[in-house]
């Protein structure tokens, strides 16, 4: 184990462990292992390469490339030589991808082979953009191991500090682009040191990571089992019945998921037949988990699963259910809570037009203190003004309350739609619908849906001369937007619910459409 979670760094950690157990694998994807000493020399060469293209201290190091371990060997790399590392959501459109790598201002953008055709289509409107390199053999672009190959393995010696912001990762946002959260060493490691507390250091354990490394959960998970010296395995595309042969095949400890990966993973008949007895650990956040689905989970895995609460602001969970507290007969009604809070972590329910914090029971804004918290959104200082407070305190925009130390999160004070696992933010959607000629006003709002519990829905009113149909809307939007955030269903009116004030009232519409599936 890293001596000091408290003080440590991603660059120390790989330098620790490729010193200590260079033979022991770090991580596995699609069948192919790399083990620490192979990612700690990797690493040196990446990061020799980096700086001998200028990239230095305060840098940003872009990724794009569905689950593999590339993504740990540039993420060590840039840490090396100071940079910040910036996974990109691969789901994301062309548009959206350009905004992330312009926004970031990444320097140098490492970019699989099924990616590089979106990477020609912006490369020129990236002005910070100097380098790509390509994780494959894409034409046009140095190839990543023939690139890292010209470089000596010899550890540049960067060394940060715990404050120093060490990942920028982007959250979907309610001006309709996504936020750069930047998160330092003493954020990451405050979760990383959390965790160790509750799992138990577990250096031979191998956490399957069903959660995408753009993800904070998928990455963040991932450096925490990193951090006790463990064994990360995962597939570039999830596939549950794979998955679930994994569990026997590796003999999984650890599995790290989202609700809606749970309700597939048991839809597989296979796992009625599988064997979870080496698996001690299943933790599963991201988005609400029904009721019947959690009983299920439980009756199928064993009593190993823990529920977290938090947010990439928080990075990754911030509460925790424990297995426990999942069957205490007494209290039932704590299935359906977050938990309590990390025992370094204050939560409080704050009225959020009062700002006093409301009494038990009482619904209102939850609030988040804690060493995990990020240093801020990247060039937002407004955005980040309103949301990190200068006494520490965070404002989630999340609704809940607390009873006898247990909190429940019961809406969405931002109206967030979070659909199997994702989270989907309205105004991003209705900025892409009101740039269609044809539409005048939108809302978009989630409705139920038995797959993914919620979807967003838009209702838009057209211009007077429009003949437009939903298929062409819905065309419209999934050439701009990633498909998961698409709008499954749109409807037309001729005016939107408003009040008096003019705000719309989206409780109306969401009460309309309270059947899941139910058509236009």
């Amino acid at each position: 184990m890293i001596a000091d979670l408290g003080n440590a760094t991603l660059e120390e950690l790989i330098r620790s462990y490729g010193r200590t157990q260079p033979g022991k694998p770090l991580a596995t994807f699609d069948g192919r292992t790399t083990t620490y000493g192979e990612a700690q020399s990797r690493s040196n060469r990446i990061a020799n390469g980096l700086s001998r293209c200028g990239v230095g201290e305060g840098s940003r190091v872009a990724l794009i490339a569905k689950s593999r371990t590339e993504t740990f060997e540039v993420l060590f790399a840039a840490r090396k030589v100071g940079a910040v590392f910036v996974p990109v959501n691969w789901r994301l459109s062309p548009v959206e991808m350009e905004y992330v790598l312009d926004n970031s201002r990444a320097e140098f953008v490492f970019v699989s082979d099924e990616f590089a055709d979106t990477i020609g289509q912006i490369r020129d409107r990236l002005p910070a953009l100097r380098h790509v390199v390509s994780i494959g053999r894409s034409t046009g672009q140095p190839s990543y191991e023939d690139w890292l190959a010209e470089y000596p393995d010899i550890d540049p010696g960067h060394v940060s500090g715990a404050e120093d912001v060490a990942l920028q990762l982007y959250s979907s946002g309610t001006t309709g682009h996504p936020k750069g959260v930047l998160l330092a060493n003493r954020s990451v490691f405050a979760f990383y040191r959390n965790a160790e507390r509750w799992i138990s250091a577990d250096p031979d354990g191998v956490h399957l990571n069903c959660l995408p490394l753009f993800h904070v959960g998928g990455i963040n998970w991932s450096l925490q089992a990193f951090a006790q010296g463990a064994h990360v395995v995962g597939l570039g595309d999830f596939e549950p019945d794979e998955a679930l042969g994994l569990v026997e095949k590796l003999r999984v400890t650890h599995i790290m998921t989202v609700p809606t990966v749970i309700q597939l993973l048991l839809s597989r008949p296979v796992a009625r037949t599988t064997d979870f007895s080496s698996v001690k650990v299943i933790i599963y956040g991201g988005s609400p988990i029904p009721e019947k689905v959690l009983k299920d989970a439980i009756a199928t895995f064993g009593n190993v699963m823990y529920g977290l609460y938090g947010m990439t602001e928080m990075s990754f969970g911030a509460t925790l259910l424990t297995p426990p507290e999942h069957v205490d007969p007494d209290h039932p009604e704590r299935l359906l809570s977050v938990g309590k809070p990390f025992a370094d972590t204050e939560l409080k329910v704050v009225d959020p037009t009062t700002g006093a914090e409301s009494e038990p029971g009482e619904k209102g804004e939850l609030w988040f203190r804690s060493p995990q918290l990020a240093v801020g959104y990247w060039d937002l200082p407004d955005e980040t003004a309103a949301a990190f407070r200068p006494d520490g305190w965070y404002r989630t925009g999340d609704i809940g309350r607390q009873v006898d130390g247990y909190f429940y999160v019961t809406d969405r004070l931002k109206d967030m739609i979070i659909s199997g696992g994702e989270n989907i933010y309205p105004a991003e959607i209705e900025r892409v619908l009101l740039e269609c000629d044809a539409v005048t006003d939108v809302v978009v709002f989630a409705v139920p849906d038995e797959q993914w519990g919620e979807t967003p829905r838009a209702e838009v009113v057209l211009t007077p001369s429009a003949d437009v149909s939903e298929k062409e809307l819905l065309d419209y939007v999934r050439e701009r937007l990633a498909r998961y955030k698409c709008p499954k269903y749109i409807g037309f009116r001729e005016e939107l619910p408003r009040n008096a004030s003019g705000k719309i009232l989206r409780h109306k519409l969401r009460a309309e459409f309270a059947q899941p599936h139910q058509p236009a």
